[in-house]
């Protein structure tokens, strides 16, 4: 089922002097270099409206970066931006919806890319696309996995985690969720022996397993786990990025534990690689050059925007916006992954 959520967002004029404004400049917004002005004609989108489908239940993360986009999206391009929710089985519901969409750009989608990557990889029951066609937009965040421990527990550091001779109790939502295929390949890229627990209702519920000591390790991205470390409930053992992002607390970086024997690298590179792609927006297959270019320049313009950026801020919401051509190579990246990493992404589901 469909469900609307928030019909019209807001209208084209929704911020006096602000549209016109942005209208006027969004032919010279930057795009990460990879698409071409749209001339002076203006958008191809200009009294359109354009469905922003979340692939979950309102409320989550998802769904509040769509919320605070979309008006500025709307106003870049001229068109009105209508934010609609379309959960179900995991976002691959809506994901194939788009796929088979009309590729006019007037359904756009954000996506849990690590999500529909690996069940891509894995050739999962109701995957109906091929990433590889879409009509990339851009990336909005990629916000790195942290491996989350209990500060009084039994595995208080890395190091303690890959001396580990007996299993380490791993937490998980489910077969074939992020945190899933996250600690499945962790492990096996350092060796450490684990077991995985699942079951929970969510990613919540199966954090909390770790911060009331009940397990060990939940592998989650920062932002959603930065609560319980802010507040000392939680400690990041390992953030999994060459830097700590924005909002992080200082934290061990992955690349202090090199990973030993033979292929362990690779496969954490690999792991790296997908959480990279993070949070994206992707128009259907086969939308014209013109009208992606279009949409293209129109999320630049609403990612550089500075009010948009402060509300973001407010909300601890990181960005790491990525050109809509970086973010198809590096789609096709994950896609092509070597065979060890796709074999371990398929035996997490």
């Amino acid at each position: 089922m469909v469900v609307k959520s928030g019909t019209k967002i807001r209208t084209v004029g929704s911020r006096t002097g602000v549209a016109a404004a942005l209208m006027a400049t969004v032919v010279g917004c930057s795009s990460g270099g990879d698409v071409e002005a749209t001339g002076e004609g203006g958008s191809p989108f200009e009294g359109e409206t354009i469905d922003f489908v979340v692939p979950f239940d309102p409320g989550g993360g998802y769904d509040t970066y769509t919320r605070l986009i979309a008006p500025y999206l709307g106003e870049c391009l001229g068109a009105e931006v209508v934010v609609l929710n379309e959960p179900g089985a995991g976002s691959l519901l809506a994901t194939g919806r788009t796929a088979t969409s009309a590729p006019d750009g007037l359904r756009i989608q954000i996506m849990n890319m690590p999500g529909v990557l690996s069940s891509q990889i894995a050739e999962a029951e109701g995957v109906r696309f091929d990433l590889s066609e879409f009509s990339w937009i851009g990336r909005i965040a990629a916000p790195p996995e942290v491996v989350l421990v209990q500060p009084s527990g039994e595995y208080q550091s890395f190091e303690d985690l890959m001396a580990a001779t007996e299993e380490v109790q791993f937490v998980a939502t489910g077969p074939g969720a992020s945190d899933y295929i996250n600690a499945s390949v962790l492990a096996q890229a350092y060796g450490i022996p684990f077991k995985l627990t699942t079951g929970f209702s969510g990613s919540q519920e199966a954090t909390n397993a770790v911060v009331a000591g009940n397990a060990d390790v939940h592998v989650m991205p920062f932002d959603t786990v930065l609560p319980v470390i802010t507040s000392d409930q939680a400690k990041a053992a390992a953030v999994v990025d060459d830097e700590l992002p924005e909002y992080m607390t200082e934290a061990p970086l992955i690349g202090q534990f090199p990973p030993p024997g033979d292929g362990g690298q690779e496969l954490l590179d690999s792991l790296m690689n997908l959480s990279a792609a993070g949070r994206a927006v992707a128009a259907p297959p086969g939308v014209p050059e013109e009208e992606l270019t279009a949409l293209r320049e129109g999320f630049s313009c609403a990612m550089e925007n500075q009010e948009l950026l402060d509300e973001l801020a407010e909300q601890e919401r990181p960005v790491n916006f990525l050109g809509g051509k970086e973010t198809a190579d590096l789609v096709q990246q994950v896609l092509d992954s070597p065979k060890e990493f796709q074999e371990a992404v398929k035996n997490s589901f």
